[in-house]
């Protein structure tokens, strides 16, 4: 097995890189799936037009917010002074 030395800045590039494509993926992906789920289906089963990827954004966002209205999803973000 082969170890490789890299550069603590290159390693944080690195890491970052993957961390924002990992959270682009989980907000993209979701997308995608919403207009193309839409485009097969919900278009072949009522007179209700094609989406673009826009609209998919912004059916995802009311989601998430009715999600988060209901309470079915909670977010809590909780803040100490440091001393």
């Amino acid at each position: 097995m082969r170890v490789f030395q890299v550069p603590p800045f290159f390693a944080a590039i690195l890491l970052s890189a993957l961390c924002m494509g990992l959270i682009g993926a989980l907000v993209v992906l979701p997308i995608a799936c919403i207009q193309w789920t839409w485009n097969a289906f919900i278009v072949s089963f009522s007179q209700l037009p094609h989406i673009n990827v826009w609209q998919a954004c912004l059916l995802y966002l009311a989601v998430a917010a009715v999600l988060y209205l209901t309470g079915v999803v909670q977010i809590e973000i909780e803040a100490t002074k440091a001393e």
